[in-house]
């Protein structure tokens, strides 16, 4: 059996395996929960008060397994380049568990545990990862110990790099112009190559010969793209009517996951909304107390696909601030090449205490309720900042701008505009429902620190 065939059978084995155990997460998790761990004090429950696993925790099991199954095939999980990749497989049976319970809470006839919820998630990625680590170590034995050996076109800093990484053990390394396309084919069944890496420019009809060989001999075909930064983040071949294609895919945010993030940003906002309404009472005193003016302040900033909206925010600056940064010529024109200002003399004494813990920017839930912003996201900026981003404007521009970020965990207001439009673009092109939620939990104690905020 050939290597693509062997692949092909593993990923065949991985869905089986996974549609068979994933159907089991639930049944396991809820004879944990009211067989094992009903003996503990804290999680006793009367027998007469058990729920019967039949109709509702079978019927909700069976939702949730198709959804997984559904959430993994959108992550690509079944595809050889991802056969052994564990991060979309958590992905998905996060976004999946996180749904299923969601809705659950809205169904009246039946009292869900959430208990069993938590327990499914952690027993649908416990199988998960052993399935994998055993189908591995399988087909290892089966492969045999074999090296994968490369073959390296080019010899420029691409490959020195490649080179240099130690994730190709084996390779071979031909310079550009000293190999004819055309004999490709033969030299490598006489080196056993598996793997080819382009580092250089090639012509079309070169790329059409490396598409040829890939289908004959089922060997990995890699080209380093030209550009410094491509935001295609995956890019693989297809056909069309035996025309060879080049397909290039986008950022996760656009399509079905966008629409999950949306969801989860609109549930996010409403709890933040029930947990912070106290503080409005209390800092909208504090404003009115402190100095007059408005307790809110707006400002008009650029949302996804240029449209405009109104950021809200309490109020930090005394009123007509615009007058006494005139008295300040030198401020005046770092916050005109910055837009921010260190030491502001227009922020009041309690809007240096809300912009010292972002307590200033709690009204943007009202901005994400209205789907103007994402709780998780680019930092939003004005039109005329807009000019600092150049050509990757329009790229930024593709998603809600956030509440935060990685700017915002990774210096605030320390991160210059080089670096923050990096955070963003790296954030677009690996968004995950993960990375949102590690950047959520980065956020709290970079906000309580104070750190990086003026």
């Amino acid at each position: 059996m050939d290597k693509q065939r062997l692949d092909a059978f593993f990923l065949l084995i991985l869905f089986i395996l996974d549609l068979i155990l994933l159907s089991l997460a639930l049944t396991i998790a809820y004879n944990i929960r009211f067989n094992l761990l009903i003996k503990i004090r804290y999680f006793y429950v009367e027998p007469n008060e058990v729920p019967e696993f039949f109709p509702y925790y079978l019927g909700i099991s069976i939702i949730l397994t198709v959804l997984w199954i559904i959430l993994l095939i959108l992550n690509r999980v079944y595809s050889v380049k991802n056969i052994f990749s564990y991060y979309p497989v958590v992905n998905a049976i996060t976004v999946g568990i996180f749904l299923v319970s969601s809705l659950s809470f809205f169904y009246r006839e039946f009292s869900y545990s959430r208990l069993v919820f938590i327990l499914a998630w952690g027993v649908a990625l416990f199988l998960t990862f052993i399935s994998r680590v055993i189908l591995y170590i399988v087909r290892a034995v089966v492969l045999g110990r074999r090296l994968s050996r490369a073959l390296i076109i080019g010899n420029n800093e691409f490959a020195k790099s490649i080179i240099s990484s130690g994730k190709i053990r084996d390779y071979a390394e031909i310079e550009k112009d000293k190999i004819d396309f055309g004999e490709l084919e033969s030299f490598v069944d006489q080196r056993n190559i598996q793997e080819i890496i382009v580092t250089g420019e090639i012509s079309d009809d070169e790329l059409l010969k490396l598409i040829s060989l890939k289908r004959k001999r089922s060997i990995s075909i890699k080209i380093v793209p030209e550009g410094y930064l491509i935001f295609a983040k995956r890019i693989s071949f297809d056909e069309i009517s035996g025309i060879p294609i080049l397909e290039i895919e986008i950022s996760p945010l656009e399509g079905f996951q966008g629409y999950i993030k949306e969801i989860i940003d609109f549930l996010l906002g409403t709890l933040a909304l029930i947990l912070f309404s106290p503080l409005f009472l209390i800092i909208a005193l504090l404003i009115k107390l402190d100095s007059p003016g408005p307790i809110f302040y707006k400002h008009l900033r650029a949302g996804r696909y240029g449209k405009p909206f109104y950021l809200w925010k309490f109020r930090t600056m005394y009123k007509d601030a615009d007058k006494i940064l005139d008295k300040y010529p030198e401020l005046k024109r770092e916050f005109e090449k910055e837009f921010k200002l260190k030491n502001d003399p227009r922020v009041t004494k309690v809007g240096k205490f809300l912009r010292k813990f972002s307590l200033d920017e709690i009204p943007q839930i009202f901005n994400i309720l209205k789907g103007e912003m994402s709780v998780v996201g680019p930092r939003p900026v004005t039109f005329k900042e807009l000019e600092k981003y150049g050509e990757y404007a329009e790229e930024i521009l593709r998603v809600k701008p956030g509440l935060t970020g990685l700017w915002q965990v990774s210096g605030r207001s320390d991160v210059d505009y080089s670096q923050r439009i990096k955070f963003d673009l790296y954030y677009i092109q690996n968004w995950s429902i993960l990375l949102d939620i590690k950047i959520i939990l980065k956020t709290i104690p970079s906000v309580l620190l104070g750190k990086g905020a003026y």
